[in-house]
């Protein structure tokens, strides 16, 4: 009953509440609803659910009536849901036995819900159609858990850091050449204080794990073991806070209360309001922050050591996963490697979600590709080379531990809790979260 008390699948209490009367029946296995077989007509009707902004469900709503055109027998009904909502809604969903066929899957969940039967294997049976044949081999790896796959990656992106290059070359400096953390922290100082300070140079990176991750990748360590353990000490955690912290105090980045009101939507954090010159988030977000902030933006590397290790890897976006107990796995089979795969859906989704993980899809698009698509290509192309394997699938529970590094580091902002004070906090409950 201690999981109840902390967490369901993963998700806040708030959000596990309203289906703890129906999270019985998923342990017994009951059988999911999902789509419909073959009709007599020999139609199939399968649903498909993601995450994401309406502009995004513009682009796979039409993505998916070229699927239905080339597919006429195959009815897709879709929905969408805003990031948080959806992993409620998902949750109540599969625990009452109705999951979609086919699902928008984020690393953070896949051993949640592989772990628990809720994916197909797509090794097996009708996923075995998909293709990785054109997927660079490091990325298609991501999918696996415990020697299952259990999703395909949609989309590929790698962290970046989103900034203000007008900014930073008012201050001296010039992210996209690469930086040390100690020319970063002399940059959002110089930032800051050309605003007087009313602008700070970066959103504190302190509340991050994504931020986190890297840096610790930096330092040869991971976020998490293969074993589903964190992958680093008190120490690390230690030294990273008070790196973070050196930015605090020189105000080279946003203050307690900008950085406690952060939120991942580009429109509601710090860089999208204008409050802060750059921010530590994923290359693929830099048409959102353009927009939000109404600025110029760009992207550039995160800052390393002085070997110009950055720490940064292939990312799966999100990945595409068909539910196991589906009844109809072929329909969806066909309906993943489409988005996946196909030219005229990669042309459709372009980048808003990552490049294209069809390395030739990907190269097509990218010799015809403008403005932002452009920016977006040749930084990841020149960051090739440096990529490292991606990390392992995270473990179950690992959907609860950017809220409690975001939550406990806060207390630090505020100077309620001392940095060492909050570590061991830190520690000891997410050490429990992963049991």
């Amino acid at each position: 009953m201690r999981s109840r008390k902390r967490r369901i699948w993963g998700l806040p209490r708030r959000g596990a509440v309203a289906m703890l009367a129906v999270v019985p029946f998923l342990l017994a296995g009951v059988a999911a609803c999902g789509g419909g077989g073959a009709g007599a007509d020999g139609e199939v009707a399968i649903t498909f659910v993601w995450w994401g902004s309406d502009g995004r469900a513009n682009l796979t709503k039409q993505a998916v009536d070229l699927f239905q055109q080339r597919n006429p027998k195959i009815k897709v009904q879709t929905s969408f849901s805003a990031y948080a909502a959806y992993w409620e809604k998902l949750a109540t969903q599969t625990a009452g036995g109705n999951a979609p066929d086919v699902l928008n899957m984020d690393g953070r969940y896949l051993a949640e819900y592989g772990g628990r039967n809720v994916l197909a294997d797509l090794n097996q049976g009708p996923g075995k159609s998909i293709s990785l044949t054109d997927v660079n081999p490091e990325l298609a790896a991501t999918g696996v858990y415990q020697g299952k796959r259990y999703a395909v990656p949609w989309a590929q992106n790698t962290p970046a850091m989103i900034y203000d290059p007008a900014a930073f070359t008012a201050a001296g400096a010039d992210p996209a050449n690469g930086m040390t953390w100690d020319q970063f922290a002399d940059a959002t100082q110089k930032v800051s204080a050309a605003s007087g300070f009313s602008v700070r140079g970066a959103t504190d990176f302190g509340i991050l794990d994504t931020a986190l991750e890297i840096w610790l990748r930096q330092q040869g360590k991971q976020l998490y073991t293969p074993a589903g353990k964190l992958g680093f000490t008190a120490d690390d955690l230690r030294r990273y806070w008070r790196l973070a912290g050196r930015f605090r105090d020189a105000k080279g980045v946003s203050p307690a209360d900008v950085t406690s009101s952060y939120n991942t939507s580009p429109e509601q954090s710090p860089l999208g309001k204008k409050l802060t010159s750059s921010e530590f988030a994923y290359d693929n977000l830099l048409p959102a922050y353009k927009t939000a902030s109404g600025k110029a933006l760009s992207v550039a590397p995160y800052p390393g050591d002085a070997s110009g290790n950055n720490g940064q890897y292939r990312r799966p976006a999100m990945f595409l996963s068909i539910s196991a107990r589906s009844k109809a796995q072929e329909a969806a089979a066909k309906l993943v490697d489409f988005l996946i795969n196909d030219p005229d859906a990669g042309r459709i989704l372009g980048t808003d979600r990552g490049l294209a993980p069809n390395l030739k899809v990907r190269a097509q698009l990218a010799q015809g590709a403008t403005g932002n698509d452009k920016t977006l290509y040749g930084y990841e192309s020149a960051l090739e080379p440096k990529l490292g394997a991606a990390p392992p699938v995270p473990p179950k529970g690992a959907g609860s531990i950017q809220k409690l590094l975001q939550r406990t580091y806060e207390e630090v902002a505020f100077g309620r809790m001392s940095v060492d004070d909050a570590v061991s906090r830190f520690m000891s409950e997410a050490e429990k979260a992963l049991t």
